[in-house]
């Protein structure tokens, strides 16, 4: 009864936030049905899920604050618009889907945390889609092709937490199994690209275009291409807030590491340095007072997206308190099986309970003797290179159902919400990383484990 009290509660949450109900009702109501169903005591159940929104909102604050000024400073120098112009000149208007979902993966793979990914690139694309003519309700999904699939789990190398905790638990390194991660990749980013492209046949045929009252007013500004700054120029924050990520999160200062001090200090710092260049950018082409007036809308701007985003994660910690929850991690880690079909599926159910991808590694990793289960089971490195990618890929799959934070803060972002974008986000972040993970544990079983 607690596991199926679990599963009614995400499903009700899933479905009030998809029907457009304030994130905070859907949560009360999923944590009701969920205390019934697992005899929590209801003040508890509320308790866990108030001090669980309380937590995520502090601990995001920063990252949402900074992100939101950047991107509307990014539109307001005219910086996201010259981008956009540079790209279409260069590619033509028919790229627009293959050059936003690159430019997010270049920028996930360059260490640039996914999370911020969206409120950078949100500026641009808009943008070249709004040349492009296409629909921004495509926007979501376009931005999560780059965002949450391949140059999130499968890209050798990648800095992402997804491959990075993998690593720490079995020893392996970042770049383990590196074949089957191309093999991921060009199947979640073909049919991906494939699909969206097709969607986007289907609105021109339907008569959709970009429609500007789906922008909220003064978001994104249209500005006159003779106004805009120089290509260099424009790119530099992009440039300065990737390399500078990078620089701090690698480099210690003496004693003092910025990563250790905080999470999130290495991308906060390095996004602050790139808004007082943006400031001074803007300043120069404007007027202080125009900067300032970008800076208070942005800081304003922040707040929603992260408290819903805050509520749904926050939701979480009821769902870990819960009998139900305890009963379905002790199944998981009893699965009697083969030890890369095992991995598979308990990565995805975990994920796919929390919302979160690295939450369903952490849980699973944790448990000594599911581990163990698998690498007892494993004779050479290769193969535990194998677990590895099979476990980062597995991860983003069920975690990018409609009670995802971070699917919540990407439509936020962007503007939509669930019932207009949500089912393009599924198709790309659900059903095609699900086939790219059986494929890959396919090939492991089969013996293929480069």
């Amino acid at each position: 009864m607690g596991i199926f009290g679990l599963i009614l509660g995400l499903l009700a949450l899933s479905v009030l936030i998809y029907k457009r109900i304030p994130a905070i009702y859907a949560a009360l109501c999923a944590t009701l049905l969920i205390a019934l169903f697992n005899r929590m005591e209801i003040w508890s159940a509320l308790t866990a899920l108030f001090g669980g929104i309380g937590g995520t909102f502090g601990t995001y604050f920063p990252v949402f604050f900074l992100a939101t000024i950047y991107g509307g400073l990014m539109s307001e120098t005219g910086c996201a618009n010259a981008i956009a112009e540079f790209f279409i000149k260069l590619f033509g208007s028919k790229s627009v889907v293959l050059v936003i979902s690159i430019t997010t993966a270049l920028l996930v793979y360059g260490g640039v945390t996914a999370m911020v990914v969206a409120f950078t690139v949100f500026p641009i694309g808009v943008n070249l889609i709004r040349k492009a003519d296409i629909p921004k309700k495509l926007l979501p999904a376009i931005i999560q092709l780059g965002q949450a699939t391949f140059a999130l789990t499968a890209l050798p190398g990648t800095p992402q937490l997804n491959n990075i905790i993998p690593a720490a638990y079995l020893g392996t390194t970042s770049t383990a199994a590196p074949v089957l991660g191309l093999i991921a990749t060009v199947i979640m980013f073909g049919l991906g690209y494939v699909y969206l492209q097709y969607e986007v046949r289907k609105c021109r045929n339907r008569g959709e275009h970009f429609d500007e009252k789906t922008l909220r007013p003064g978001s994104v500004k249209d500005m006159d291409p003779d106004a805009l700054p120089k290509t260099l120029p424009a790119f530099l924050p992009v440039f300065l807030l990737i390399i500078l990520y990078i620089l701090f999160e690698r480099v210690s200062f003496g004693s003092y590491s910025l990563k250790e001090a905080n999470s999130f200090a290495p991308v906060c710092t390095a996004m602050f340095c790139a808004i007082i260049y943006l400031v001074i950018l803007g300043t120069r082409r404007s007027s202080l007072s125009k900067m300032f007036e970008a800076l208070k809308s942005g800081a304003a701007g922040s707040i929603g997206p992260l408290l819903s985003f805050s509520i749904v994660v926050g939701f979480g910690s009821v769902v870990k308190a819960t009998s139900g929850y305890a009963s379905l991690v002790n199944t998981v880690t009893h699965l009697d099986m083969n030890p890369f079909v095992s991995a598979a599926l308990s990565i995805s159910v975990l994920a796919g309970v929390t919302g979160s991808a690295s939450g369903g590694i952490n849980i699973a990793l944790s448990s000594k003797e599911l581990v163990s289960s698998w690498t007892s089971q494993l004779t050479s490195p290769a193969q535990l290179s194998a677990l590895h990618r099979i476990i980062s890929v597995s991860s983003c799959g069920l975690d990018s159902l409609p009670h995802c934070g971070g699917i919540l803060a990407t439509l936020d972002v962007c503007q939509e919400n669930h019932a207009s974008s949500y089912g393009y986000i599924f198709v790309i972040t659900v059903l095609f990383t699900v086939i790219a993970a059986a494929v890959i544990t396919l090939l492991a079983m089969a013996g293929f484990t480069m």
